[in-house]
C-alpha cells in the first residue's frame, strides 16, 4: 500500500470523486470497476516506493491517464447532462474561470447602475466559488485565479464590511426614533447627537464580541465563508476582535459616563 501526503490523497479523491460523478447513471461502464483500475494503475506506478508520494508525483500519472470525463460513453448521456460535465471536470478546465470573468465584465460594462448587476455578479460568484471547488487547492488554480478572483473579492469585501459595520445602519435609526420617541429623554440627560453616537458604538461593540465569540468557538466558519483568502484565520483573531469590541464598549462606557455626570450635570 504506498502512501500518500495530504496534497495527493486530496486530489485522488476529487480525481474518482469526478470519475463518479461522470459515470453517474451510465449503463454501460461501470464506476467501481473503472475506480479499482485507477487505483490499481496508481499501486503499479508508485509500487516499491518507499517515501511519501507527493502531490507533484500524482499528478504526473493522473495526467497521463487523462482527464475523468474520457471514461463516459457520449451516447451515453443526455445533451444536457453532458454540458454539465463540460464545465465540471477536470481541473485544468478553464471554462469556469472564463465564465465567472465574463459575467462580471458583463456586469461591470452593461449593468453597473441597474438591479440586474446584483444578479450577474452573484452569479458571477456562485461560478467562481465553483472552480474553487473543482480546483480544491489555491496551487492548482495557476493562472486562474486572475479570473476567479475578482468576483470573490468583491462579494467578500461586502459581507466582510456587512458583518463588521452593517450594525450601523440598523443601529443609528433605531436610536433616532428612540431620541424622538421621548422615551429616553428622561433618562439620558445628554444631546442627542451623543446619544446617537453612544448608542450605535455600544451596539456594535456589543455585536464584535458576539462575533469574536462565535468565530472563537467555530474559526471554521469564516475560513470556509471567505475561501482561500481566510486560511490564516484562527481562534487567536476571533480573541482579538472580541478584545476590540470590549475595548470600544469600556471606553463608550466611560466616555459616556464622563459626559454625563462632569458635563452634562452641570448645564
Amino acid at each position: 500500500m504506498i502512501k500518500l501526503s495530504n496534497g495527493a490523497r486530496e486530489y485522488l479523491d476529487r480525481y474518482l470523486k469526478q470519475i463518479r460523478a461522470c459515470l453517474r447513471g451510465c449503463r454501460t461502464v461501470d464506476a467501481n470497476e473503472v475506480e479499482r483500475n485507477i487505483m490499481e494503475h496508481v499501486e503499479g506506478e508508485f509500487e516499491g516506493a518507499t517515501a511519501t508520494v507527493s502531490f507533484e508525483e500524482l499528478d504526473a500519472v493522473l495526467k497521463r491517464l487523462g482527464s475523468a470525463r474520457q471514461w463516459v460513453p457520449d451516447e451515453e448521456l443526455p445533451w444536457w447532462r453532458r454540458a454539465i460535465l463540460q464545465l465540471r471536470t477536470g481541473p485544468e478546465d478553464w471554462r469556469l474561470a472564463y465564465i465567472s470573468f465574463g459575467l462580471l465584465l458583463l456586469g461591470f460594462l452593461f449593468f453597473i447602475h441597474s438591479p440586474l448587476f446584483v444578479a450577474v455578479a452573484a452569479g458571477s460568484f456562485i461560478i467562481s466559488r465553483a472552480a474553487l471547488s473543482v480546483a480544491g487547492d489555491r496551487d492548482e488554480l495557476g493562472a486562474q485565479k486572475w479570473l476567479i478572483y475578482p468576483s470573490l473579492i468583491l462579494v467578500y469585501l461586502g459581507i466582510a464590511f456587512s458583518l463588521l459595520f452593517g450594525q450601523i445602519f440598523l443601529a443609528a435609526p433605531l436610536a433616532d426614533e428612540l431620541w424622538d420617541s421621548g422615551i429616553v429623554r428622561k433618562f439620558a440627560h445628554m444631546g442627542s447627537a451623543v446619544f446617537v453616537v453612544s448608542f450605535t458604538a455600544t451596539v456594535t461593540a456589543l455585536w464584535w464580541i458576539i462575533m469574536g465569540i462565535v468565530f472563537c468557538k467555530w474559526p471554521g466558519l469564516v475560513q470556509k465563508t471567505f475561501k482561500p483568502f481566510a486560511d490564516w484565520f484562527n481562534r487567536k483573531w476571533a480573541a482579538v476582535l472580541t478584545c476590540v469590541g470590549l475595548g470600544l464598549l469600556v471606553l463608550t462606557l466611560a466616555v459616556v459616563g464622563y459626559l454625563r455626570f462632569a458635563v452634562f450635570s452641570a448645564l
